[in-house]
């Protein structure tokens, strides 16, 4: 059941800010104890938008218990260190922790947890390159002129999309596009292979598999793939710690999703301390009052 606070209010005959209150006073019991801190051991790190003009909270999720550990303002740094100043004061053993490949997340766990496992999450990764593949064909539909831009034209879902999705039609249409240009060629190849990596059984088996994809990209001549391809190669340990820690953040991109959807419902929260209150009781809440 999903509620407003003048929901509430006009059900109970009291001020929507007295009802507000109460609900405040309720969710603040929820907050994570030292306790529940002290049993981490696997997180996972995701940012959701706030409000437009790139404004973010940071989450922190328990991938044991699927519980919200850490609500941030922001996605820098400072969003992440005093979580995890507080951890290591704690002592507490945390193993791994999976996210993406953003810098500012990877130096406030470093600062304070120097040896821990950072796994780089497979979604952001495959999802990062076909940012790259996109802007390659837009890149090339600029640079093209004649039949060969008709033939671009359109083809975004194609080239993002798995081969195994497509339907026959669609299957030849990308065929006749990948035999005419070759940078779309190699790097739609590319992504497919890479797409194979996280499926290896063995740690030493997926290392040699990526080393030599790096190495394929790196050779292909393509700007925008090579430089993805010396990013990922600047993160390979992250990359390959998958196969010590099998994990991920898609609990934290389905948290995500439920954040974005009570937002929605109560048309965005100008009070982002309550919002954050909210995200907190996630894991407990069977109904919730929005706003």
């Amino acid at each position: 059941m999903v509620m407003t606070l003048r929901d509430v209010s006009r059900h109970t005959g009291l001020h929507w800010a007295t009802v507000k209150a109460i609900d405040r006073r309720r969710l603040r019991k929820n907050l994570p104890s030292v306790s529940c801190l002290r049993r981490l051991r696997y997180l996972g790190i995701d940012e959701v938008s706030l409000k437009r003009r790139h404004r973010y909270l940071t989450l922190v999720v328990d991938l044991r218990t699927g519980r919200i550990v850490y609500v941030g303002e922001g996605r820098g740094e400072r969003s992440l260190s005093s979580f995890f100043k507080r951890l290591r004061r704690l002592k507490v053993p945390l193993k791994a922790v999976s996210l993406d490949m953003w810098r500012p997340y990877a130096k406030a766990i470093r600062a304070h947890f120097p040896h821990i496992a950072l796994v780089y999450d497979a979604f952001h990764i495959l999802a990062e390159y076909s940012r790259m593949l996109d802007a390659l064909r837009t890149q090339e539909y600029t640079r093209l002129k004649g039949p060969m831009k008709k033939i671009i034209k359109g083809t975004r879902f194609l080239l993002l999309q798995g081969q195994e999705k497509l339907s026959i039609s669609a299957k030849k249409k990308l065929q006749t596009l990948l035999r005419l240009n070759r940078n779309l060629f190699i790097a739609y190849l590319l992504k497919e292979e890479l797409r194979r990596l996280w499926r290896f059984q063995s740690r030493e088996e997926a290392e040699r598999f990526f080393f030599d994809w790096i190495r394929k990209a790196l050779n292909s001549g393509i700007g925008k793939l090579v430089k993805l391809a010396t990013r990922l190669l600047r993160h390979a340990e992250g990359i390959l710690n998958y196969f010590r820690y099998p994990i991920s953040t898609a609990m934290v991109e389905g948290i995500n999703n439920k954040i974005k959807v009570i937002k929605r419902k109560a048309y965005g929260y100008r009070d982002v301390e309550y919002f954050k209150l909210k995200i907190y009781n996630l894991h407990l809440s069977r109904y919730s009052l929005l706003r």
